[in-house]
């Protein structure tokens, strides 16, 4: 007798979304291309993930940095890239400001209590860099690493 087996439907989705978290995110006003490729993984390329505000990605690395980006357009507006490597291409320019996006607003984030005896650890982030694309909806935009 053939027993079927439980559809896990929490790994099989929550395995995918932690994959996906690896190579973009995002939230905090930006999308953030690559932000934690494991170092076994120097080159590779995914297709058609989806980030906020409708911008649907292919995205390509070499030596664990962005090769190519193909970014697309379903809703227009502002696509604000972050980067390990800069980016090249047309319509890029360097992000100033807020994201002018209202799908990337940022929430207030309220100041931390810190233990006057606690000893933490300086934390030291990797430079990035950051871009604003202004799309049109239905647009395709393609990027090269440098």
């Amino acid at each position: 007798v053939y027993k079927r087996q439980p559809f896990q439907i929490d790994g099989n989705f929550g395995c995918t979304a932690g994959i996906v978290e690896m190579l973009m995110q995002s939230h905090d006003g930006f999308i953030y291309l690559l932000p934690a490729l494991p170092a076994q993984w120097k080159e590779g390329s995914v297709n058609g993930i989806i980030a906020r505000g409708g911008f649907e990605l292919d995205l390509s690395w070499k030596n664990g940095k962005v090769s190519r980006l193909v970014v697309k357009s379903r809703n227009g507006g502002n696509c604000r890239l972050r980067s390990l490597n800069p980016l090249a291409g047309k319509g890029l320019r360097t992000a100033k400001g807020e994201n002018p996006n209202k799908l990337y607003a940022i929430p207030e984030i309220l100041q931390p209590i810190i233990n006057k005896e606690a000893k933490l650890n300086k934390v030291e982030l990797k430079k990035t860099y950051l871009y604003d694309l202004e799309t049109k909806a239905g647009e395709e935009y393609i990027f090269l690493g440098k």
